[in-house]
């Protein structure tokens, strides 16, 4: 029998018990590499859209009803003008992390950031009812103003406005190289202009926006949030956007505790609409009466 045996058998079961160690290898760094570009990608783009890239399709989603909250860093030029290129950087990716925190706690859709600009989404990738995308971004919003009193960079406190507006949009996936997830359409544009005429440390929101906010604290019977119509500029000149003309937009906070000082007869605090209230729901509609026959 030892006349049969191969010679050198030792070497060749040695060889191959190696060969197959490499090999085994290799495909488990493809496999890892494969689950980590896929990772990565799931953080870049929605799971519909990959699914869609994967077989060839273009991306183009439309949804009926989002709301889009942007925000951005009151004198951002003034102080990245003081401060080192790493210490913008320091400063931004702490502030985006616990923005990041928040967006899971809310489940809403963190679109991008440019410079010192976020983007907030609620109602896509995953349609969901238009009061309900309402309460997500505006719960969301009113977390991030929450969050950055207590945020201070180079001894400067942190400070920041935002907007928020609901309507429909396009979205999709934009070109090949670091594709993107991008919303299209006017309601991306008036959601800007609601961040952009905000004031410092404040939620300037829509009137479609608090419609739908109404909506939701109707269905749940809840007083949580308070719009106080903005009225007239400091100069008694209308709020006017760009594209929209003159809009009546309305401030937006929580109730607090003993909030019960100043309301009228109706139950609302003096010159302030309590959300949840019909009155503000007939006021929405008739709002979106007037920007319809606008356009």
């Amino acid at each position: 029998p030892d006349k049969c045996r191969p010679k050198n058998m030792g070497a060749a079961i040695a060889a191959a018990v190696v060969g197959c160690a490499v090999l085994s290898f290799m495909v488990l760094i493809v496999l890892v590499t494969r689950t980590q570009h896929m990772l990565l990608l799931r953080n870049m783009l929605p799971k519909k859209a990959i699914k869609k890239i994967n077989r060839g399709k273009q991306v183009i989603d439309q949804f009926n009803t989002v709301s889009i909250f942007f925000s951005d860093i009151v004198g951002f030029t003034s102080m990245a003008g003081e401060m080192e290129p790493e210490e913008v950087m320091m400063m931004l990716n702490g502030l985006y992390m616990e923005f990041d925190k928040l967006v899971e706690k809310h489940r809403v859709y963190k679109v991008e950031t440019i410079g010192d600009a976020y983007m907030v989404v609620s109602g896509a990738p995953d349609a969901l009812p238009g009061p309900e995308t309402a309460y997500r971004v505006t719960s969301f919003a009113l977390d991030a103003l929450d969050c950055v009193k207590s945020l201070e960079c180079m001894g400067k406190k942190i400070k920041i406005r935002c907007g928020i507006h609901s309507g429909p949009v396009v979205a999709g996936v934009v070109g090949t190289a670091m594709p993107r997830y991008c919303f299209f359409g006017d309601t991306v544009n008036t959601s800007s202009r609601m961040e952009s005429t905000s004031k410092v440390g404040r939620l300037q929101m829509s009137a479609s926006a608090v419609g739908y906010l109404n909506v939701w604290s109707d269905q749940h019977r809840s007083t949580m949030f308070r719009c106080t119509p903005r009225g007239p500029l400091e100069n008694g000149k209308p709020l006017i956007i760009k594209g929209k003309g003159a809009m009546e937009t309305y401030w937006v906070t929580r109730n607090q505790p003993g909030d019960d000082e100043g309301r009228t007869a109706s139950g609302a605090p003096n010159g302030t609409l309590e959300i949840g209230r019909e009155l503000s729901a007939v006021e929405y509609h008739q709002a979106r009466e007037t920007e319809r026959a606008r356009e």
